[in-house]
């Protein structure tokens, strides 16, 4: 398809969606408000009275008036409020299908996450909201929870909490979002379309011809109707998520999920009493707007679960062992070729090379440099492996190295990929994380001896700039608004490493003379060693060989 006629069908769905879920979710508030709000009025003569209501809009006044069903004759204009449900969910359901399960489910499939396929991912999406319906329907239509309601209440908690944790841990965090507030949605409108209505017709039926009226039909109408009246801010939250990685990205994501939707359903409460019984209003106002603070606080840097560096301090350098020092180069020497001395080596696949995965990108995520876009994470040309780090394991036991180089190691978002895949970096050394796409990016980074932190870079030309204090192997930088892309920094405690170029070229500082162990690391395809005996001063060739497994 046209990449502007998708733009544009994206948009026109997007613009019907929010357009007709607005006027769902404003007739659900009035109505819930006026129902709380209407006045029993002793002297009204008309049958079925329960109360009534004046209000003041436009110029002039408008008198309600709710009366039952059965005593009062069903009159002959009569307004329905459905085609706003039932359009946000199918405006929802479309789009939940072009952004999700299309492209080979890009965004459906994160592989830190799980390592389910895109078929399995489809049928747990899909399934999740089948399935969630059929249990919450069938929870609610049973006796005992009419007649003890908090039993529905435990249970329907219990299953979103499963339910979060269960797609959290399966989709994408942005995807597991958007799925859990498609199964509130489905909820919502499948009460207003297998339950409400229906229920509310047999009422109407029933009173044209002069019948009696079961009243139990309109309670439990009226009861999916509360139901469907708290889950609207939790749905708003999940659906506007998606813009904010700081949620879905962090790796308690399903715990906020469950939180902000607590406070979210805590303050509809505020909005539903507050006229009748303002102290409860006002407590659960306050237990809303503690429960999001609490997230607040959480999720911000430096809480021991993602943590910001300083931005410009110099840190430590840990020593190994004794304090004698090697003298090293500050950075790797030129391309090979150019220099008289270092370690000079390349990185060959044999056998048939794997075709490159083709990713069928959104409409923000054009290749900058034309054509199709492909993952990166096995990049061969001519035979030749792109992005293996090759280090130095032993040789140097006992040594400490401060000379922390000058130099940016520049990670880049471009092209909704992180550009390279693999870089190295030492200890103390200026890491920045770079967009250069003109749409949002985060940079969640997975590690275990530094802190993690969960940060965006909104806008094209943002940078973060970081300083890591631990060496480690690897961390893991990932953007969680585009779950495909990935890249692997190694934070080295020494100078003795380099990372392969297009052309399968590294180039590693020169090494006074010893034995050494040297490792080649890809991603894909696994690590090997070599042991060299360096003589003296020169240039060192090395060369590795890779192969698909089975070949």
């Amino acid at each position: 398809m046209n990449q502007d006629i998708l733009d544009w069908i994206l948009l026109l769905g997007r613009w019907l969606h929010i357009t007709v879920a607005v006027a769902w979710i404003g007739t659900s508030i009035f109505f819930m408000w006026l129902d709380r709000t209407l006045e029993f009025n002793g002297a009204s003569q008309k049958p079925g009275h329960v109360g009534e209501l004046w209000m003041v809009h436009g110029g002039g006044f408008y008198h309600v008036e709710k009366l039952l069903m059965g005593p009062t004759k069903v009159p002959e204009y009569l307004h329905w409020f459905k085609w706003e449900s039932y359009w946000t969910w199918m405006s929802g359901a479309f789009l939940l299908a072009l952004i999700f399960y299309t492209g080979g489910g890009t965004f459906l499939l994160d592989s830190t996450v799980s390592g389910i396929n895109f078929w399995q991912a489809a049928g747990i999406g899909i399934g999740s909201i089948l399935i969630s319906w059929l249990f919450y329907d069938f929870v609610w239509e049973r006796e005992l929870t009419r007649r003890t309601p908090w039993i529905g209440h435990f249970l329907t908690l219990a299953w979103l909490a499963g339910m979060s944790y269960f797609l959290c841990h399966t989709l994408s965090g942005r995807a597991a979002y958007i799925h859990i507030g498609a199964m509130l949605g489905s909820w919502m409108t499948a009460n207003v379309f297998l339950r409400i209505i229906p229920r509310q017709i047999k009422m109407v039926e029933a009173s044209k011809k002069g019948e009696p009226v079961n009243q139990e039909w309109g309670k439990n109408a009226k009861n999916r109707s509360t139901h469907n009246t708290y889950f609207t801010l939790p749905v708003i939250f999940l659906m506007i998520s998606n813009h904010f990685p700081a949620t879905y990205g962090h790796p308690l994501n399903w715990v906020i999920l469950l939180v902000i939707s607590a406070a979210g359903a805590a303050i509809r409460e505020f909005f539903v009493v507050r006229v009748k019984k303002p102290t409860r209003a006002w407590r659960f106002a306050a237990v809303g707007i503690s429960l999001i603070l609490g997230v607040i606080l959480f999720t911000r840097p430096g809480n021991g679960v993602v943590a910001a560096y300083s931005h410009d301090a110099v840190l430590p350098v840990a020593a190994i062992g004794s304090t004698s020092v090697l003298p090293a180069a500050a950075s790797p020497p030129g391309p090979p070729g150019k220099a008289s001395s270092g370690i000079h080596g390349s990185v060959r696949f044999e056998g048939d090379a794997p075709a490159p995965e083709k990713l069928q990108m959104p409409p923000d995520c054009k290749n900058p440099d034309g054509g199709d876009s492909y993952s990166n994470q096995i990049q061969i040309k001519d035979g030749m492996i792109k992005n293996v780090l090759v280090r130095v394991t032993k040789g140097f036991e006992g040594k400490t190295f401060t000379d922390i180089p000058s130099e940016t190691v520049v990670l880049d978002q471009r092209g909704c990929l992180y550009v390279p895949r693999v870089v190295a970096a030492r200890v103390g050394q200026k890491v920045e994380f770079l967009n250069s796409d003109s749409t949002i990016h985060n940079v969640r980074m997975i590690s275990k001896n530094n802190p993690e932190f969960n940060e965006i870079t909104p806008k094209k030309n943002d940078r973060i700039t970081k300083i890591f204090a631990q060496p480690e192997l690897f961390m893991q930088s990932r953007c969680n608004v585009h779950p495909w892309m990935g890249a692997y920094i190694a934070v080295m405690d020494h100078p003795y490493f380099g990372v392969s170029d297009a052309n399968g070229e590294f180039v590693i500082p020169a090494l006074p003379p010893g034995k050494y162990t040297f490792e080649a690391w890809h991603e894909v395809f696994g690590k090997q060693t070599q042991v060299v005996d360096i003589q003296g001063a020169g240039i060192v060739e090395l060369r590795f060989t890779f192969k698909k497994q089975g070949q």
